[in-house]
């Protein structure tokens, strides 16, 4: 691997946001073979920073498995937003290849319409029954640790939401004690249909590191995680002065260098097995 290419490498692991910067401004195709070689997850972390239209069109420009690999290390909000844009026969083949939770979480997100917060959020996130006592919702828990946050949400027989429980609250809690007789009874939560501006100006998110799902009828969805409120200010952010701004402040020096860098690697040849 060429100096230039190396320099290139590090530029995507250290600094994907400014990675992410110059891949705006160059085509689909460069950008492509720009994330092809890198580690999955360093390639999706400036593949994360994107706009969303060029996040898609540099898919479209990737082979099906490499695009596969992405989206299942993209959070799954991330990843809904890109599967969008995908050509609909693309999308459903790259569904099908993907894990099936993964698929089956991003199914659900893409029911809804963009930018609302049915497809804002993350449905793997862990509800349980009122019924349950503290020992069986540890036991719950501890069986599907991925899916479990700061708070656990509660359902009833009808899968609606009634209440929320903080985990140490949780596991302070006698063993026998009922979820009904610890939770918080009737915690804020947002529509399914609410709007990203709706989402992120919610009072909610003074109190809590993520808000509950809901459909018309109450029942429990999925819930917005705080890392993907943090996503959604960026995005509005950008959408406003950011662009002009702050993409004039990185400067033409750094812009012209990093452009090389990347130009290095995204038309250095394939490295030879047992190359360093």
């Amino acid at each position: 691997m060429t100096l230039e290419a190396r320099l290139a490498s590090e530029l995507i692991r250290s600094h994907p946001g400014r990675a992410a910067d110059v891949l705006e401004r160059v085509g689909p195709k460069e950008g492509a073979r720009a994330l092809r070689r890198p580690p999955v997850g360093e390639a999706a972390e400036v593949l994360r920073r994107l706009s969303p239209h060029r996040a898609a069109d540099v898919l479209d420009a990737l082979p099906d498995e490499r695009v596969v690999e992405l989206l299942a290390a993209l959070p799954v909000a991330v990843a809904s937003r890109l599967l969008r844009r995908l050509r609909s026969e693309r999308g459903e083949a790259v569904l099908d290849a993907l894990p099936a939770a993964t698929a089956r979480d991003l199914r659900a997100m893409i029911g809804f319409p963009e930018n609302t917060a049915g497809a804002l959020m993350d449905p793997g996130v862990l509800a349980l029954p009122e019924g349950l006592s503290a020992r069986e919702a540890l036991s719950r828990i501890r069986e599907a640790a991925d899916r479990a946050r700061y708070n656990v949400y509660v359902v009833d027989e009808e899968q609606r939401l009634v209440g929320a429980l903080n985990l140490r609250e949780l596991f302070l809690a006698k063993p026998g004690a009922r979820l009904a007789d610890l939770m918080v009874h009737a915690p804020q939560a947002l529509p399914a249909d609410a709007d990203r501006t709706a989402v992120v100006s919610h009072p909610g998110w003074r109190e809590v590191h993520s808000l509950p799902v809901v459909d018309a009828s109450g029942a429990y969805l999925g819930a917005v995680r705080y890392r993907t409120l943090r996503e959604l200010e960026e995005l509005l952010f950008r959408g406003g002065r950011h662009d002009a701004d702050a993409r004039t402040a990185l400067g033409e020096l750094f812009t012209a260098g990093a452009s090389g860098l990347l130009e290095a690697i995204t038309r250095a040849p394939a490295p030879v097995q047992g190359e360093s």
